[in-house]
């Protein structure tokens, strides 16, 4: 059985894990913009949360590049094409929201909330991996405050599907 349920990928070098997590950071950006475009006639607050957590996600980013560049005296990659391999085994849950691009009942919206907790959860795993596997201080401070970050996003979207939960009842 495997121990790490994320699948998180062996990183063979601080640039290439500050790479992918600045990668990470973007593409989860970019999907919660888009899903409070679809929470936004179904379930205003719903929005605004997501809408609060695209400003967190975009600051995260800004942190780890200015981290790449302290570190390595040079901008990090641009952006790929593709979402970040960390993130691909999530892909195939969010296809079913492409022909209902709106979210118009709970079952939807329980659906999205439920792969978008399991993401934090594989980002926060992501950052406490590789605090662990640093030995640079000024790194693992910053994976530590990112895995922290990702926490509580973990738990604002247990809040989220709980409150779901109750409204259904």
């Amino acid at each position: 059985m495997n121990a790490d349920p994320c699948n998180t990928p062996a990183t063979d070098s601080a640039r290439q894990a500050l790479a992918l997590g600045i990668a990470i950071e973007r593409h989860n950006a970019e999907r919660f913009q888009e899903w409070a475009l679809r929470f936004r006639a179904y379930d205003t607050a719903m929005a605004l949360f997501l809408e609060a957590l695209v400003v967190e996600e975009r600051d995260h980013e800004r942190q780890l590049v200015a981290l790449y560049r302290e570190t390595f005296n040079e901008p990090p990659p641009p952006p790929g094409e593709t979402p970040p391999e960390l993130l691909q085994d999530y892909l195939p849950r969010f296809a079913a929201f492409g022909e209902h691009f709106f979210i118009i009942n709970e079952w939807g919206a329980y659906s999205l909330l439920s792969a978008a907790l399991d993401i934090e959860r594989c980002t926060r795993d992501f950052y406490a991996s590789l605090q662990r596997r640093t030995a640079d201080p000024v790194q693992a401070q910053m994976y530590r405050r990112l895995s922290a970050f990702e926490a509580e996003h973990e738990r604002a979207f247990e809040a989220q599907l709980a409150r779901l939960t109750q409204r259904e009842e």
